[in-house]
């Protein structure tokens, strides 16, 4: 069987044509969507991106393969001593590699986050530019076209693509934004008396600190895509309007990727499978245009799973399917249909039977980790969602919420105190989980509890943070940020002198590209370039190598 597995960063299914979005950011997704099953409760077991991506290549917890972040001990993947893989929890690659399938990626994951164990996956890696997530949709299917054109004949492969445009900061051309503009309004929430409440929830990447970054404090580096703060409903329409534009321009390519592979005669027997590592917040909890916390719009993940001579003969009401799911459950799904077995270290349990069109039961309860830019975990039952923070990081995180998620989708009223027996439950389901997970004897210890006590933590350093609240008038907040801060007693994690220069190292890596592209030597060859269609004609002319070399456009952090 040949496979495509389109991994598109910052993907919020609510914001697509398949979940009901009520702009057309996504008709290529749909044409693929009318010939799939669609998966409506389908979540990250861990975010942000690398612990969604190890979860998912590894069949694990975070807790269970050590990565719950982005630093220090809780971006560690767990290898046994040895020279071999790991025929009990092998990654996903190898184990279709071991099956008879030829693996490959186009990818940069692996090098933005320094997870090189992700190149395990792949007998072949290829880098479409030299970025690490800046590379747009176009970028990504020049490589990818090239590589089905050179294996188009071959029967069994298994092809990993990953697409960065809906990440911050959104660099597409700005008529995908205006276009999105024009297509219909932006939902009605949050309204003005919202927004101006935002004003008094910190954190980077909130309604006054939107471009608050590894860096500092900064504005909108796209102007026309992205404003500069959120103060009131014309900001956040304009960013969604952005947001949706780079929603559409990542389809637009989508839809360019489906045709190439109608033109090599491959399209009725290839699986193509489409998700994403996150999703994103904008507004619940006070959050805008970020994947910082355990909630809802950060783990709830977008799955079209077309499966070819299975999904496109299913009834419209089998191509539906609302068993809550986890990402870790991908790779044993797609081992069941291939007839593989299933390792026995892998703690997914797999779908294969919906995709069959088939009812199957659904979990009582999924637990969610985030573990970069907050430390929590979280209970997603079909309509409640429980919230513990162990550490707020920069953000005005509550220790503990309970939301009614079917009722309250945007997240607005915790009914911890109101729903005292339900809070117990979902208190002893985390519980129940961790005891699973880490309490039994032999269980590793929990990446998560380590770090906390051991640091580093963050992307931000609180106290950073809390001079920048003060030097901007809002001292009351960062008084509130110190306090939180204090009750924890673990002030190694934040005070941190030895934190990761990760905004040190941006900046080097940057310089490093700039100077690169001046070097007549160190020029990459210069691949075709697709047909350019009137959505690239709004860009500024730039030298060609620039879509292959270094940062031509605002990076994307995070």
């Amino acid at each position: 069987m040949r496979i495509i597995y389109v991994d598109v960063d910052t993907l919020r299914a609510d914001h697509t044509t398949p979940y009901g979005y009520h702009r057309p950011t996504t008709p290529n997704l749909q044409k693929l969507a009318d010939k799939s099953v669609v998966f409506d409760r389908y979540y990250c077991s861990d975010s942000p991106c690398m612990p969604s991506r190890t979860a998912l290549t590894s069949g694990q917890f975070g807790i269970t393969n050590g990565v719950v972040g982005h630093f220090g001990p809780a971006a560690q993947f767990r290898l046994d001593a040895g020279h071999a893989p790991e025929p009990d929890r092998p990654l996903l690659g190898q184990w279709l590699g071991w099956g008879g399938h030829y693996t490959a990626a186009v990818s940069v994951f692996a090098e933005r986050h320094r997870a090189y164990f992700f190149h395990g996956n792949f007998r072949e890696s290829i880098r479409a530019t030299a970025r690490f997530g800046d590379e747009e949709a176009p970028d990504v299917n020049r490589a990818a076209t090239d590589w089905l054109r050179r294996h188009a004949d071959e029967e069994n492969w298994y092809l990993h693509l990953t697409y960065w445009d809906p990440h911050t900061n959104y660099t597409q051309p700005a008529e995908w934004t205006e276009r999105m503009a024009a297509s219909g309004p932006v939902q009605a929430w949050p309204d003005e008396e919202t927004i101006a409440a935002h004003a008094e929830i910190y954190g980077p990447r909130s309604a006054l600190d939107l471009h608050y970054s590894l860096t500092g404090p900064g504005t909108s580096p796209v102007p026309h895509n992205m404003p500069d703060a959120i103060r009131g409903r014309a900001d956040f329409e304009h960013l969604i309007n952005g947001y949706d534009g780079a929603v559409a321009y990542w389809d637009h390519y989508l839809g360019q990727l489906m045709a190439t592979l109608e033109e090599l005669g491959i399209a009725q027997d290839t699986a193509v499978i489409v998700s994403a590592d996150h999703g994103e917040s904008f507004g619940e909890q006070g959050s805008y245009a970020e994947h910082g916390l355990a909630n809802e719009p950060t783990h709830r993940l977008p799955l079209v799973f077309h499966w070819p001579g299975v999904t496109d003969t299913l009834s419209a009401e089998a191509r539906r399917n609302d068993a809550l799911l986890y990402n870790i459950d991908l790779a044993p799904t797609l081992c069941d249909l291939l007839g593989m077995d299933i390792p026995a270290g892998w703690q997914g349990r797999s779908f294969a039977a919906a995709v069959r069109g088939e009812q199957i039961e659904s979990r009582e309860y999924l637990v969610l980790g985030h573990g970069a830019h907050t430390y929590q975990r979280a209970v997603r039952t079909r309509d409640h969602l429980y919230i513990r923070t162990y550490h707020p990081g920069c953000f005005r995180a509550e220790w503990e919420q309970l939301f009614h998620v079917t009722e309250d989708p945007y997240l607005t009223r915790d009914l911890l105190d109101a729903e005292p027996e339900l809070a117990a439950r979902m208190r002893a389901h985390l519980a129940e989980w961790w005891n699973e997970y880490a309490g039994r004897p032999g269980c590793l210890p929990d990446p998560m509890q380590t770090t906390l006590q051991t640091g580093p933590t963050y992307y931000n350093d609180p106290v950073d943070y809390a001079r920048h609240l003060r030097d901007t008038g809002r001292g009351h907040l960062a008084d509130d940020l110190e306090t939180r801060l204090a009750a924890l007693n673990v002030p190694v994690s934040w005070h941190a002198p030895d934190r990761p220069r990760t905004a040190e190292l941006l900046q080097r890596w940057t310089r490093l590209l700039q100077t690169r592209d001046q070097s007549p030597v160190a020029q990459p060859a210069r691949a075709t370039q697709p047909a350019a269609g009137p959505e690239r004609a709004t860009r500024s002319a730039q030298p060609e190598q620039a879509a292959h070399a270094g940062p031509a456009h605002p990076t994307r952090n995070g």
